[in-house]
Parts: structure tokens; sequence; C-alpha cells
């Protein structure tokens, strides 16, 4: 008889989170430690790591904090050695650090700007991904899931340097699962819709910018990090087995066309 046991557990693995002091990434975190995987907690502040470790150690797993610069390729591969080293060589990883730029037209924008978000949002996906492969291959599995952006599918005004690192993030994350596919290593990206984090709270306390949002969201609602961090656990699981290079919209609805026009 065919077996179909559908597996969502990560139960025995190891968990690589970055940006996970707040936000999407720590709930990205917590969730990982409620499906069963001991979790690497990175940050550019490992002092703001404690409410992460708390949650994660309260569901009976291991959390390892980390401060640690992911634009910085040595610092990356040797917290990846620490991870290796204490809790097992990286089953997962969840790249969710990243930053934004003020919104100003295209011919605004800051050199200083695009450098920082290319180094955070692209560079930091590229050399955590590095990173976690190297532990992945030669076991003949891992899962890698970067966090684009609905602004990799659609485009608003004023953010062209945003737009610009989280398209490059679905672009690598294709191409990463070209050239790691051979090795069991599935990588795959999401693309959130405004969610309510720290980051984007000031934007989205903006009367008009919350509720013009609302209004283009079938769903009706904005994000919740859990939102996010539940497609991240899928993506992570046995059920994704099959799943890699694909961008995936956790936006309710926002990316699938206008539902207000009158017709």
């Amino acid at each position: 008889m065919p077996d179909y046991e559908i597996s969502f557990s990560l139960s025995g693995r190891v968990a690589v989170v970055t940006g996970a002091a707040q936000g999407i990434g720590q709930a990205v975190a917590a969730g990982m430690a409620h499906a069963g995987a001991d979790v690497a907690a990175i940050d550019l502040d490992s002092d703001r790591l404690a409410e992460t470790r708390g949650l994660v150690e309260a569901t009976g797993r291991r959390c390892l904090p980390l401060g640690c610069d992911i634009g910085d390729r040595e610092a990356v591969h040797a917290a990846f050695e620490q991870i290796a080293a204490q809790l097992g060589p990286a089953d997962a990883l969840v790249n969710s650090a990243g930053v934004i730029a003020p919104n100003e037209p295209a011919e605004d924008a800051k050199e200083e700007d695009m450098d920082l978000l290319w180094r955070v949002n692209v560079k930091g996906t590229f050399f955590c991904s590095q990173a976690a492969a190297r532990q992945m291959i030669g076991r003949g599995r891992g899962s890698i899931v970067n966090l684009a952006s609905q602004a990799a599918i659609v485009s608003l005004p004023h953010q062209s340097v945003y737009t610009a690192s989280k398209g490059a993030i679905a672009a690598l994350t294709r191409s990463l699962a070209i050239d790691w596919g051979k090795h069991g290593i599935n990588v795959n990206a999401i693309a959130p819709t405004f969610v309510w984090t720290p980051m984007a709270e000031p934007m989205l306390e903006i009367k008009e910018v919350l509720d013009a949002s609302e209004r283009r969201i079938p769903l009706g609602r904005l994000g919740q990090p859990q939102d996010v961090a539940g497609a991240a656990i899928f993506l992570c699981s046995d059920a994704a087995s099959l799943i890699t290079g694909h961008l995936l919209p956790v936006d309710g609805g926002w990316t699938a066309g206008e539902p207000w026009l009158a017709l």
C-alpha cells in the first residue's frame, strides 16, 4: 500500500534564522521550535535576542543566540562553524534579516542607501546561504528560505532601491535552486505583503497608507509575522520536498490583481 503520510515536522533538525530578534525573524524562530527544531538565532545585536531565546526554549528546544553582521562574509562563516559545533550542522536556513531605505523618487535615490540594502539584503542572504549549503552538501538534504517581498512582483512608488534589492533576492533564489538541487537542497523565497513589524510600523501608522493597503488586499488585512512564519516552516518541511526555485506570495491576494475595479 502506498504511504501517504505527510510530515510538517522539523523534529531533530537544526534551523538557522537571521534577523531573529524581532518581527518576522522572531516569529520564524519560535515557529521552528514549535515544529521541533533546535534554533540558531542570528541578529546584528545579540543583546536583543534574549526574548527570542526565551520563546524557543519555552518549547523545550535548544537555542543558540549569535550576534553577527551578515554583510561580513568571514563573520557569517565563523557563526556557522559555531552553530555546527554547538547544535549540529544546519538543516534549514531562513534568511529573514533585512533593511529598508527611505521612500523617495528614483531620481533622488542615494548611493549609500543602495549600498546598505545591497550589503544586508542581498550579500547577507548570499553569504548565509553559502555557509549553510556547505554544511548541507554531502548530507543529501537541506532547505533554504529567503525573504523577498511583494515588491519583487509588483512595484510601489518611491521604492526603487528597496525593490531592486528584493528583486535580486528572487533571482538569486532561482539560481541557488539550480546550483544546489543536485545536492538535495531546496531553495525558495517568500514574498510578503506589508506585515506589522517594528521596521514597518512607522509607515503603517500613516492612516492613508494603512487604509489604502487594506483596501488593496482582497483578504482585507495586513500580514502578521506568524503568517510568514507558517509559510517558512512549510517550505522547510518534508511536505515541500518537491518545491524549489519558487517565489511564494504571502500577501492576502495583493499580487492576484485589482479587487476594486468596477466592471
